[in-house]
């Protein structure tokens, strides 16, 4: 993962938290944002930065079609280890 050259510094004043978006319209874009954001203890601010540009229309379907065969193997797997029966002798 290539690192930026300068950090940004959100709302607080704290340097950002390079994120990785999981999202069906961002899927695998990286964004900056504050790094109090997901804590249950201290108020993020509202600091908010795409790291990488948009994802190509070929790129996102390659890329959910590749995330939809790992949910799929996933998906056998578990269903094989439901049905493995061990003997004891």
């Amino acid at each position: 993962m290539d690192m930026p050259e300068v950090i940004p510094v959100c709302f607080c004043g704290d340097p950002a938290k390079l994120s990785m978006s999981w999202s069906n319209d961002n899927l695998g874009r990286r964004f900056f944002g504050c790094n109090k954001f997901g804590s249950r203890f201290r108020k993020p601010c509202r600091f908010f930065s795409w790291f990488d540009p948009p994802l190509t229309p070929r790129s996102r379907m390659v890329l959910l079609g590749l995330l939809k065969k790992i949910e799929d193997i996933r998906g056998c797997k578990e269903e094989g280890e439901k049905n493995l029966v061990f003997w004891c002798l």
